[in-house]
């Protein structure tokens, strides 16, 4: 990962559960992998312990200011405020105005000079000027600029911001022709639930294909592949996740874009709800990619981006969970990503990125959370005991009759009378699973090896 204009802090103060906390985002470690795969960042937890709110946090500081904001819901009063550090400069935003210190506003991070009041609605957003902080003024300003279409258009992009959750947004929608798109790729791009649009995704869809066919029929087979290569990404990566044969077609009577999966034409509303989820976000951030106007020429894949992903796992099978952070890490490998996840498979997924654990709701008694390296290389029942804090290993009826068991085999260790009970128990256990019989029939080999008494299940 070679992107400069990162994140680099976040904290929060009197913001939706938290209190007071921060958080530094530190570079992957492996350096020899810098440039091939994104930097990821999980944010983990309890339901309910600020994973949502961290990155709606984060994506108000790139975000066009909006009274109803998702993190302004989640201000507590007027002394609620967010500090930032990014891309080497402080900045923060707050319910009112900062005092001044020596002439300047200051946080945690630093001083910063430039800022944004306003008064109507009691909110202060402010960033420190000079060097690459000036890249997030000129972003913010562009974004309520930006004219899509026009060659003309001065600016270039050096990164760009996005954000999306895991629902199912894709659906069938009418196509009554195709026309061109004239939707910015920043429109709604970091509201979470409306990033991903549904219409606009099966417009671009039909252009994509109508004129790729046109091309083939030209003759022109270099602006056929130019047209096909974004599509040819995201079912690759598709097939890499879920090992499904995805392509995306335009039918002609009637005017529509269906798939073929696995060889079988399907619409869009009758998607496993899985592949839907990762068809909205995927295809919809390749479209953005592709209609910006970039300060460097390259593969638009591999431009620099900050990718926010909240319940990325949802709706996806546990074989799916286990793919989709790999194939996104390879496919954007200039991304700085920040996810949140409930899934054991998610953060056992990847390597080379940072997992941070957020606790119980008015149990955190530290200011700072650390992120720890992924799960990679870990066993599951590891990554559940030391991330999510699962010890168990059954089900929780299972597990209470395993419970039962040894404090039944310790007494019985100290009085024999209780073996009736204990055989009983350890019957119980035994019928519920192969695995569980076995766990037993071991356990009472033990006892009787301890005991010299004949202790069985038969």
């Amino acid at each position: 990962m070679t992107q400069v204009l990162r994140l680099e802090s976040l904290a929060l103060h009197e913001v939706g559960v938290f209190d007071d906390v921060a958080i530094d985002f530190k570079p992957i470690e492996s350096a020899e992998r810098d440039a091939q795969k994104a930097e990821i960042h999980l944010f983990t937890g309890p339901n309910g312990c600020g994973k949502s709110t961290l990155l709606y946090a984060l994506a108000e500081i790139f975000d066009v200011y909006h009274a109803n904001g998702l993190i302004r819901r989640r201000f507590r009063g007027k002394d609620s405020s967010v500090d930032f550090k990014f891309a080497g400069q402080a900045g923060m935003y707050c319910a009112h105005h900062p005092e001044l210190h020596g002439g300047a506003f200051s946080n945690r991070y630093g001083f910063y000079t430039q800022r944004y009041n306003d008064t109507s609605n009691g909110r202060f957003f402010g960033y420190a000027q000079g060097g690459k902080g000036e890249e997030l003024a000129l972003y913010k300003q562009t974004l309520q600029q930006f004219q899509p279409g026009n060659a003309l258009w001065p600016h270039k992009f050096p990164f760009a911001v996005f954000a999306y959750s895991g629902q199912r947004t894709l659906r069938d929608t009418p196509l009554s022709a195709i026309q061109q798109i004239a939707n910015s790729p920043f429109e709604a791009a970091l509201s979470f639930d409306g990033s991903a649009r549904p219409q606009v995704l099966l417009q671009w869809i039909a252009n994509n294909r109508a004129q790729s066919a046109l091309a083939k029929a030209d003759g022109d087979s270099k602006a056929a592949q130019v047209f096909d290569q974004a599509l040819s990404r995201i079912t690759t990566l598709i097939h890499d996740i879920c090992e499904l044969d995805v392509e995306f077609r335009l039918e002609r009577s009637p005017l529509a874009v269906t798939v073929r999966l696995n060889g079988e034409t399907i619409h869009f509303d009758g998607l496993p709800d899985g592949l839907k989820s990762i068809i909205s976000w995927v295809a919809d951030l390749s479209l953005r990619l592709e209609a910006i106007p970039w300060q460097h020429e390259r593969d638009v894949f591999s431009q620099p981006i900050i990718l926010l992903l909240d319940e990325v796992d949802i709706h996806l099978h546990p074989k799916w969970q286990r793919r989709i952070l790999p194939a996104i890490q390879t496919l954007l490998p200039n991304a700085q990503i920040f996810v949140s996840t409930h899934s054991p498979f998610v953060v056992g997924s990847v390597e080379d990125a940072w997992v941070y654990r957020l606790p119980e709701p008015g149990t955190c008694t530290s200011t700072s959370v650390e992120g720890e390296p992924s799960g990679a290389g870990k066993s599951y029942r590891l990554i559940l005991e030391e991330v999510f804090g699962i010890e168990g290993e059954f089900d929780v009826e299972t597990e209470a009759l395993f419970t039962q068991f040894y404090r039944l085999r310790d007494s019985f260790l100290k009085a024999p009378h209780v073996k009736a009970e204990l055989l009983a128990t350890a019957r119980s256990l035994a019928e519920r699973s192969e695995e569980a019989a076995l766990i037993i029939g071991h356990e009472l080999r033990q006892v009787s090896r301890v005991t010299g008494q004949e202790v069985n299940l038969v």
